[in-house]
């Protein structure tokens, strides 16, 4: 029984079945080597994504210079973020606070700015009271807008324990699951997006600032009633 079982190991390595996995083992992510795409759908929904992703770039662009005009730009960084939110974590009694910020980096000077890459931050801290393993993981996604590849996104993942910190950081092509690729560039597209919407709100108060502003003239001019000579 023992000799079959080597035998039939003898025969799988020889074919390539064993050989195969050890040529397949890579220590660049988890030891295991990136799967390729699978499927002739995910390869089309990533080129969507990357046509989508470059038309939120030049959108993100084109809004620079109200920005500017603005004085927003500090140290060349625009950035803007969210109010923390306290999570749950049922049925357990874990919390944590989240939150979450972008950052826009560009070159140039005034006026005349242009986008480097796009940051994306969330961090999540424990605040769960009475337990050993306290910990705070800060996630991000840099994406250089002047590459359109996929493989110039990087991910990063630090994680602050009592025990110390480790950080991680891979391209999202080196992302083991397929799925999990398209997932991330889904998010990240969506992000931006939300970045566009949220940089247009700010426009749009500035600008009902302003007609606010002439309405008021306008009423209050309309109004005057007759001029005399004052004595």
């Amino acid at each position: 029984m023992h000799f079959r079982i080597f035998l039939i190991s003898l025969i799988l390595g020889t074919t390539g079945v064993f050989s195969q996995e050890l040529v397949d083992i890579d220590p660049t992510y988890g030891g295991l080597k990136p799967l390729p795409e699978l499927s002739q759908g995910q390869v089309k929904a990533m080129e969507g994504l990357k046509l989508d992703v470059k038309g939120l770039h030049e959108e993100i662009q084109k809004r620079l210079n109200f920005l500017a005009q603005e004085k927003k730009f500090n140290d060349g960084k625009y950035i803007q973020s969210s109010i923390a939110r306290e999570q749950f974590q049922y049925p357990t009694k874990k919390r944590s606070i989240v939150n979450h910020q972008f950052t826009l980096n560009v070159t140039g000077g005034d006026r005349s700015q242009s986008l480097k890459d796009i940051e994306i931050w969330t961090r999540k801290s424990s605040t769960t009271k009475h337990v050993e393993y306290i910990d705070t993981k800060i996630m991000r996604v840099n994406k250089p807008v002047a590459d359109d590849e996929w493989k110039s996104m990087k991910i990063s993942i630090k994680k602050i324990t009592s025990s110390g910190t480790t950080n991680e950081e891979f391209a999202i092509t080196e992302i083991y699951e397929p799925d999990q690729r398209v997932l991330i560039a889904t998010m990240y597209r969506n992000k931006l997006r939300e970045i566009i919407s949220s940089i247009d709100r700010y426009i749009n108060a500035k600008g009902r600032g302003l007609t606010d502003d002439i309405r008021f003239i306008n009423n209050e001019m309309n109004t005057s009633g007759q001029y005399q000579e004052l004595e």
